[in-house]
């Protein structure tokens, strides 16, 4: 068995499954950092503090939509702002938390401690520019809706339930302004009928276990050691590689936020290279991602990888678009330079088996992880021969 299956086996199937803040997790942590200590890294821990669940944004937000309901039914000139006021807030509120993974209710919900595990690679020279590979060591559970069968309705989901808060806000705004007309609180009926729809299959979809995630994202994570063991024979020439191990990503990409509150002078001006389901399918690299509010890799990131493609045919890359946030959106929204290098389902369009108990090692492939590997290689040894952000070096 090569390495990397053995470090896929190690975390899908010996540690398992891996939720944010669980011991599944911590355990997952500590053995990428034994891997990197072995290959003779020093190794930095970080802990910080995620919210508990990918759903505890959108549920706090249709509670709060539930609560201006409430509010506004009991009538009143105070009871109909206050009720206006709290609904024309949720629409914002999730579409902030599409946008950032995080939101301003975020001090008030369940949190947990994670964990990053980053390691540095010096260059044989100088150091002209940095990249850091991401790789997060979390799962998530087995989602009802995010995942790779249903991954076609999650933006239209999410679009209805946009318009739909929106339109409860719209309605109550109407009602305080005309003095609480009857129609507007029967008219109300049908998008609350849906926010309470929608929260009980948020509940329900909190009940379901979390995923082995052998592809999302142990691969990945096997990949990245892979990188780093070939780095330690042979490191770059004026390139300092970071390789960050990040937790909470399946949440609120707390691990990222962190990784950039301690590093945002270092890594300011880095190139960033987010890892994302390396275990099977389609190898490519994605020139468009999200859930409605859709972002793009960094122009020069994109032209390098497609250049690799172009001259490197037995890696099989090609360009792709995916429905799915990570934590390239977050980079890319705050103005870094970021690309995500990814597997790809042809099937579905999305992760192999994303969020599914199926997401096992039986279904990983080594001669997959083998290319993908070659081809972060291939792009790390491109970047070391740019300077200045990408232009060539002299």
């Amino acid at each position: 068995m090569s390495q990397m299956l053995s470090d896929v086996q190690s975390l899908a199937e010996e540690i398992g499954p891996r939720g944010t803040g669980t011991p599944g997790e911590e355990a997952a942590a500590e053995f990428v950092a034994g891997r990197l200590s072995a290959l003779g890294f020093e190794v930095e821990r970080d802990s910080f503090r995620a919210v508990a669940s990918q759903n505890a944004f959108p549920l706090a937000i249709d509670l709060l939509a539930l609560l201006a309901f409430g509010v506004y039914s009991l009538g009143g000139t105070a009871g109909r702002w206050i009720g206006a006021v709290l609904a024309l807030s949720t629409a914002p509120l999730l579409w902030q938390a599409i946008r950032t993974s995080n939101s301003p209710l975020r001090p008030v919900l369940p949190q947990v401690t994670s964990r990053n595990v980053v390691a540095r690679v010096e260059p044989q020279d100088r150091i002209d520019q940095r990249v850091v590979i991401l790789a997060h060591v979390d799962t998530n559970r087995c989602r009802i809706a995010w995942q790779s069968a249903a991954v076609r309705f999650v933006e239209p989901l999410t679009v209805l339930t946009l318009v739909l808060l929106a339109a409860l806000g719209l309605l109550y705004l109407a009602g305080a302004l005309l003095g609480g007309p009857a129609w507007v609180l029967w008219a109300s009926l049908l998008p609350t009928a849906y926010v309470l729809g929608t929260v009980v299959t948020l509940w329900k979809d909190e009940r379901t276990p979390y995923t082995p995630g052998a592809h999302d994202n142990a691969a990945s994570v096997a990949v990245a050691l892979e990188v780093a063991a070939r780095l330690a024979v042979q490191p770059l020439d004026r390139t300092q590689v970071w390789l960050a191990f990040t937790g909470a990503e399946e949440t609120d990409h707390a691990g990222l936020y962190a990784l950039l509150r301690g590093h945002d002078a270092l890594l300011r001006d880095a190139a960033f290279i987010g890892l994302e389901g390396l275990g099977s399918g389609e190898l490519v690299y994605l020139t468009r991602q999200g859930v409605c509010a859709h972002y793009t890799p960094d122009a020069g990131l994109q032209a390098l990888v497609a250049d690799i493609a172009g001259l490197r045919p037995e890696l099989g890359v090609r360009a792709a678009h995916m429905t799915m946030e990570d934590e390239v959106g977050t980079l890319r929204r705050r103005g870094y330079r970021a690309i995500c290098i990814a597997g790809r389902d042809p099937e579905t369009g999305t992760l192999p088996h994303w969020h599914r108990p199926d997401d096992t090692v039986e279904t990983v492939s080594g001669e997959f992880m083998a290319r993908a590997a070659g081809l972060v290689m291939a792009l790390l040894e491109g970047l070391d021969g740019r300077t200045d952000n990408g232009q060539e070096g002299q």
